[in-house]
């Protein structure tokens, strides 16, 4: 297979995160979340308790503290996630997944299962996992390229 230019796979790895995005978005219309709320819940959901403050939401997500803010305002007032202060820092507050989030939650699982069984069609397991793992190295060399305080947490 020919080598494909870094700029072309960049632009391809972004489409391939809008349209996941753009699924996910359209399976909770019926629940009335906005994307920025979405963008919150995912983030959970893949990464709490590891993290789960809105500051290592904004961070990884690339979104404005504000927009996070707003966010976790509004999934708290509609009881969908629970604020705990830190036991050692008081103004660090770690986010949880109530169980009111969780038809929620579980639509959101089933589409990533589903958008990850599409991707990998025609592809063997082995070469699924030989691609995962060298895209998870690549992802590592890329926050080697990334300052400290704009690494994302996301594995």
């Amino acid at each position: 297979m020919k080598s494909m230019p870094a700029g072309y796979i960049i632009e391809e790895l972004r489409r391939l995160d809008k349209t996941y995005r753009a699924l996910l978005q359209r399976s909770l219309r019926d629940f009335g979340v906005t994307p920025g709320e979405t963008a919150v819940l995912l983030f959970l959901l893949v990464n709490a308790p590891r993290f789960d403050t809105a500051s290592d939401i904004a961070r990884s997500k690339g979104l404005s503290k504000a927009l996070v803010a707003r966010s976790v305002e509004s999934l708290v007032r509609r009881g969908w996630i629970s604020v705990q202060r830190d036991g050692r820092d008081r103004r660090v507050q770690h986010l949880a997944l109530s169980e009111q989030s969780r038809p929620a939650v579980a639509r959101m699982a089933a589409v990533q299962e589903k958008y990850m069984r599409a991707l990998g069609r025609g592809i063997a397991p082995g070469e699924l996992e030989a691609a995962f793992d060298v895209l998870a190295r690549l992802v590592q060399n890329a926050h080697a390229l990334t300052p400290e305080e704009e690494t994302p947490n996301e594995p």
